[in-house]
């Protein structure tokens, strides 16, 4: 799939919507993570679809629900000629108005905890993005090792205050057990852990790592249980 694919044919929409597949959605993910404009459309839909959600969530159901069965009641009181019977009626309408209200209340608060997140998200996403392209953010290329000379990641390293993120590129796979550790080398100092990778991956992600203004080498090692020895998997040196 080609940017101009994924443009032209629609693909950001199906994607926002929750139509394309497990395949399809990463091959979406993985290009908007090197064109901007891409991330920029995917943004654009996700704003779109919100603002329908909360105009719906807006709309003054409940209200006229409530009104209705207000005016229902009013009108069977004054349609009820024994005093008694239109008191036992009336009691009865109002705790079954004051249930209804109560579980459509739970429902728009759920929906608005939903919304609320998934606002959380695209801001999130939105800030990350903004920041893989300020003219201060470093792109520093981690190349396989010896032993594994596929393997490949990038980190977003800001140069002004060493905020760092990290993008997978190509990582072996982990065993039951495994996990990645990210370490930064700063001489003469110890070596120092800015981060942790777990499974499973998402290579459509950026993984936040400790912020380290210097270092003169970054490094990824897999780490296991006494069946899998520590070995480096993906590393830069670096000149500040």
């Amino acid at each position: 799939m080609t940017k101009k694919e994924i443009i032209e044919n629609g693909w950001v929409e199906k994607y926002v919507l929750g139509l394309t597949s497990e395949e399809e959605s990463s091959e979406v993910e993985r290009l908007a993570n090197l064109y901007p404009d891409i991330q920029d459309n995917i943004n654009d839909a996700r704003h779109k679809i919100c603002g329908k959600f909360n105009r719906n969530l807006t709309q003054p159901a409940l209200r006229d629900t409530l009104m209705n069965k207000r005016k229902m009641m009013f009108l069977t009181i004054l349609g009820v000629s024994i005093f008694s019977l239109g008191f036992c009626f009336l009691c009865r309408e109002h705790f079954s108005l004051k249930a209804d209200y109560s579980e459509q209340s739970k429902k728009l608060a759920m929906e608005e905890a939903i919304l609320a997140q998934f606002d959380s998200v695209i801001h999130s996403t939105a800030e990350k993005a903004k920041f893989l392209h300020l003219a201060t953010t470093k792109k520093i290329r981690l190349k396989g090792s010896e032993n594994f000379p596929d393997a490949e990641a990038m980190i977003f390293k800001c140069t002004k205050t060493g905020k760092m993120l990290l993008s997978v590129v190509d990582l072996p796979e982990l065993s039951e057990g495994q996990y990645y550790e990210v370490w930064g080398e700063q001489k003469p100092k110890p070596d120092r852990l800015i981060g942790l990778l777990k499974s499973p991956l998402r290579y459509d992600s950026l993984f936040t790592l400790d912020s380290m203004l210097y270092s003169s080498a970054l490094m990824i090692k897999s780490i296991g249980d006494a069946r899998h020895k520590a070995e480096a998997i993906c590393l830069a040196s670096l000149s500040n």
